[in-house]
């Protein structure tokens, strides 16, 4: 059970979302007396008809500002969902944090047979001469779940110039994985069609931490605080929060 000592807990969406990413968690976190801040990523605020072009430096400078508002009182937990986890684990490479806990960690676009070639070069390539894509569907498996947020007033657009920014995001990170010791849970949906799922034991491995655990989600897609294993996903990030710290 929390208790007033518990550090404060940063929540940073994906890339074309929002707070409305992590929403069922951060709902229950607070619910259980946790202390949750919610960032919204700059070049994410409408939404509208079309999502703006942002930078991946933008979006780390506005995480470490709201980092460093919460380390006042003691290391924050950060809670990082797609790119959210990418800027999280970047982040924990070089500011103190007390854990991490990452949801479908955003280090590779999804390898499917209608994308068996590396999509990242494609993305960078269609960034430089096309502005944007029309946005997807929700990527969930839950059929309420997919109602439910397909009424979101969601981007209508998805920004290849962002997109591009993220995957040099990725970049920079990878080097640092060995030098983040901080506990770790990751948690990952098998049916992700979004990111590729064989990444999140790729970081499993190259992490530095010595307390580092990685939860498979069977039945869930890419949207996964949303998907059929959503109880299991707040139980499993809640039972890791209440671990004992070193």
């Amino acid at each position: 059970m929390p208790d007033a000592a518990d550090p404060p807990c940063l929540a940073i969406h994906g890339l074309g979302g929002g707070p409305y990413e992590l929403q069922p968690l951060v709902d229950t976190l607070r619910a259980s007396g946790r202390r949750v801040n919610a960032l919204t990523l700059p070049g994410h605020d409408g939404p509208g008809p079309v999502m703006p072009a942002s930078t991946w430096p933008e979006w780390v400078a506005a995480a470490e500002a709201r980092l460093d508002e919460l380390a006042r009182d003691a290391p924050p937990v950060l809670i990082g969902f797609s790119t959210g986890a990418t800027i999280a684990l970047h982040l924990a490479g070089r500011r103190p944090v007390d854990r991490l806990v990452l949801i479908a960690p955003f280090l590779a676009i999804r390898h499917t047979a209608r994308l068996p070639f590396r999509a990242a070069p494609v993305v960078r390539a269609l960034a430089r001469i096309a502005p944007d894509l029309p946005r997807r569907p929700p990527a969930v498996r839950d059929p309420d779940a997919r109602r439910r947020l397909a009424t979101l007033d969601r981007f209508r657009t998805f920004s290849l110039p962002a997109a591009a920014s993220a995957l040099d995001l990725i970049e920079a990170v990878a080097p640092t994985l060995p030098t983040i010791e901080v506990p770790t849970l990751i948690l990952q949906g098998r049916l992700d069609s979004v990111v590729e799922p064989s990444r999140a034991p790729w970081l499993l491995d190259r992490l530095g931490s010595r307390r580092k655990r990685l939860v498979t989600l069977d039945r869930s897609d890419h949207l996964a605080p949303h998907d059929l294993d959503r109880d299991r996903l707040v139980a499993e990030a809640l039972a890791f929060l209440d671990e004992p710290r070193d």
